[in-house]
């Protein structure tokens, strides 16, 4: 199979397009280029001054005809798997039955991943946007850029849902309802949803609002709850920890840090068990909890906005350059 890795780095100055001899594009600002070239006059990418810490923010794209199941044709490309597990994962959250990603006939997808020259960990790749197409429907994701990390879901260009989740790189491991309980066993109600993240992932606000109580609580454990308007509150437990200065009454933005994913309380590992509350009535957080809470995120007259702006930018990532200036650079 003929394949070809697409990659950009975004940068404030005029971008630059480089298409290397080994069919990779990449966007570079005259800064950044001056910095990949400091390396190749002796200081190597894995060693590089510590006193000049330098991280460089890619964007990378795909464009995908489904071959046999979207989840093989994703890793044929090389899309990374904690971009697909987050994209499956926001579907889920999203898509209420889940879309059956077998019947898409092609996908969009573009995401971000951040290189540390100074050989740092950096964190793992993350969803941008994606697109899939068949011919009955589009549907398009975009994960907002910035603080707040917002979900929007488009359906032939019509906003259909939204989502500020608590956690973006989680497996989504237990609906709200009925189930086995994990621990004790037997069937018991489900009063949230549960997230698993490793150790320390940030847990960020579902909606705005105002800290109402932090301590623990039996087997939530260490428990953050924020009141929001109409008597809803949403409730986050197992933490590890809450935000340093962190306090209660505190007013708080959708997608603010309000602790760490942890293992306090009863549970089986790492995770966070999340709940929307309406007059301390539980509901489940993927339908009525989110269409409560979501109306503060976005507003409908920019979506569309929103929508244009992303598209633009995939574009970008997978369009061909002619700038001659750079010719140089890819010899």
């Amino acid at each position: 199979m003929n394949r070809k890795f697409l990659l950009a780095g975004f940068i404030i100055l005029q971008p630059l397009t480089v298409e290397a001899s080994w069919q990779e594009r990449l966007l570079l600002s005259p800064s950044k280029v001056k910095g990949m070239q400091s390396v190749e006059q002796g200081q190597s990418a894995s060693s590089p001054n510590p006193l000049n810490p330098r991280v460089i923010t890619l964007d990378f794209g795909r464009e995908i005809s489904t071959v046999s199941s979207l989840d093989v044709s994703m890793e044929d490309e090389g899309v990374p798997s904690s971009v697909t597990e987050e994209f499956e994962t926001v579907l889920e959250w999203l898509q209420d039955p889940p879309l059956d990603l077998s019947e898409s006939d092609n996908l969009q997808i573009s995401w971000k991943k951040d290189i540390d020259l100074n050989d740092n960990e950096p964190p793992e790749p993350r969803l941008t946007y994606a697109k899939l197409s068949n011919q009955d429907q589009d549907i398009e994701l975009i994960v907002s850029e910035g603080k707040n990390n917002a979900v929007l879901l488009f359906k032939d260009e019509m906003l259909i849902d939204s989502f500020q989740p608590p956690i973006m790189d989680a497996q989504l491991t237990s609906r709200f309802g009925i189930r086995r309980h994990p621990v004790y066993g037997g069937a018991r109600r489900h009063n949230g949803i549960d997230l698993a993240a490793p150790l320390g992932t940030p847990i960020m606000a579902t909606a705005p609002g105002r800290v109402a109580f932090i301590g623990r609580r039996s087997g939530y454990g260490l428990v953050i709850e924020i009141e929001h308007d109409a008597d809803t509150i949403s409730r986050y437990t197992h933490l590890s920890r809450s935000a340093s200065g962190l306090a209660v009454g505190d007013t708080i933005n959708s997608g603010d840090i309000l602790g760490e994913v942890g293992t306090s309380g009863v549970t089986t590992g790492p995770n966070l068990h999340y709940e929307t509350r309406v007059n301390d009535r539980p509901v489940d957080p993927l339908t009525e909890g989110k269409r409560i809470l979501s109306g503060t995120i976005y507003q409908q007259q920019n979506y569309q906005e929103v929508l244009y702006e992303a598209r633009e930018r995939f574009q970008s990532i997978i369009g061909t350059s002619t700038d001659p200036s750079l010719a140089a650079l890819s010899e």
